[in-house]
């Protein structure tokens, strides 16, 4: 309180009004704000309903997509069958093939293939974990197993000193590439056309599948325990456990000829490698529980380190960011970017045996030891799918199918047409969906026989 003849205190804001301010100054201000609330809680529902909107458009562009292509199948098969039939009488066998919007995929792993101690092969749909087929393809273990990118095709290596290429959709046996010693490892290139196999008395042979020769052969004198291909084919990373005390090798092979154009001796076998999209980097993991981030074009100065603790059983990284993935020993799942070191790990429940990064870079997936898969999330690790494999195989060797499934929605669409096809007396094989130049094909193989 002031006393008397002593100037009183300035009045302080509070709220926007004064203390002491007369009544009707208070309510004008409290007018002003309400009429500021008002407005506030009309625009917050204006964008409220915008959003609704938004969504309820985005949801009827999504099913008129959905119904487009059902109607564009429905006519494509129409059309096909048609013509087939009448060129191949009352029994034959064609494929219906239609363009598919992009936006109706995800992009995903659709398929696992498992490899074990009696040389068998499972090819197991990763959406329902059926198996589609059981291979016995080896007559011993099966160490090695590869897909290649578009998913079409698994190669199978094993200590019976054979390479097994077989087909993902029907699991028919392709091909043979035999070898004078045990396969330990093998890797397709990114066009599916190469495949380049390492043995376990240091053989390296890379083969071109389609032409049916050999284009690089090359003698590491030591255990080939790993071996990739760089994003362009052009250049092959090759890993050699060292024998007779000799130090284990990271390689960097151009493809053409077979130089040598990096080298990097490692503290212990390396066993997994990974490109960056580009092929400037490449990761190098194994027993040692450093993973080394090794630049392919500048000073080795600028090697980096990424400390996994126990070391890195498989490593993946992303074809988006600088994100590395790396499956600990331990049971730990790291991502890490290693242009800013930034990144997470979680511990998971299983024995982590291979993983892989979706084409969209957007999940990682996981397959286990004990018979399941998950893919989880790269934003936090956290698990988006879960699939437990109807298979009691315990896998050495498993290798991730990327694909691509369709959206919510389509698959309930699509069978209505399937089912319609079905009753015109024929039989249909398991929709697939395949790159065709810069898109995607639906494409279904139909057969008849009316005789």
């Amino acid at each position: 309180m002031a006393k008397d003849g002593e100037d009183a205190p300035p009045k302080r804001p509070l709220f926007g009004f004064l203390r002491g301010a007369s009544q009707k100054k208070k309510d004008v201000m409290e007018s002003d704000f309400a009429r500021l609330r008002s407005l506030q809680q009309a625009r917050r529902e204006e964008a409220s309903d915008a959003d609704r909107r938004a969504q309820i458009e985005a949801t009827a562009d999504l099913q008129g997509r959905i119904d487009d292509l059902v109607v564009r199948f429905r006519n494509r098969a129409l059309e096909v069958l048609e013509q087939e039939t009448l060129q191949q009488g009352d029994a034959g066998q064609c494929e219906i093939a239609v363009d598919i919007d992009k936006d109706l995929l995800i992009h995903t792993f659709t398929q696992v293939a498992m490899g074990d101690e009696q040389g068998h092969v499972q090819l197991i749909d990763a959406m329902n974990g059926s198996i589609q087929h059981d291979l016995p393809l080896h007559r011993n273990w099966c160490t090695a197993l590869s897909s290649s990118r578009d998913g079409a095709l698994v190669a199978s290596g094993s200590l019976d000193r054979t390479v097994k290429v077989v087909s993902m959709a029907s699991g028919e046996h392709l091909g043979d590439l035999e070898f004078d010693e045990p396969v330990s490892a093998l890797t397709f290139s990114p066009s599916g056309e190469h495949l380049a196999v390492g043995t376990t008395a240091g053989g390296l042979t890379v083969h071109d599948l389609l032409g049916g020769h050999v284009l690089l052969e090359s003698q590491q004198e030591k255990r080939v325990t790993a071996v990739q291909f760089s994003p362009d084919g052009t250049h092959l990373a090759v890993g050699a456990q060292g024998l007779n005390g000799t130090q284990p090798t990271v390689r960097l092979l151009r493809v053409q000829d077979g130089e040598v154009v990096h080298t990097l001796d490692h503290g212990s076998v390396v066993d997994a490698f990974s490109f960056s999209a580009d092929g400037a980097w490449l990761a190098c993991g194994g027993l040692d529980p450093v993973t080394l981030v090794v630049p392919l074009a500048s000073d080795e100065e600028e090697r980096r380190s990424v400390d996994v603790v126990t070391g890195s059983k498989v490593l993946a990284m992303s074809h988006v960011d600088d994100l590395l993935v790396s499956a600990g020993r331990d049971g730990w799942l790291r991502m890490v970017n290693f242009a800013n070191d930034e990144g997470f790990e979680v511990q998971v429940d299983g024995t982590m045996m291979d993983l892989d990064m979706a084409a969209d870079g957007l999940e990682v997936g996981i397959g286990y030891k004990q018979g399941y898969l998950e893919v989880r999330s790269i934003t936090d690790g956290s698990v988006v799918r879960r699939m437990d494999f109807a298979s009691e195989m315990t896998p050495i060797s498993m290798t991730l199918v990327r694909g691509q499934r369709l959206v919510e929605g389509a698959n309930e669409a699509l069978p209505q047409v399937f089912d319609d096809i079905k009753e015109g007396g024929f039989e249909l094989g398991v929709p697939i969906v395949k790159s065709h130049d810069d898109g995607w094909h639906l494409t279904v193989t139909a057969a008849w026989s009316w005789a």
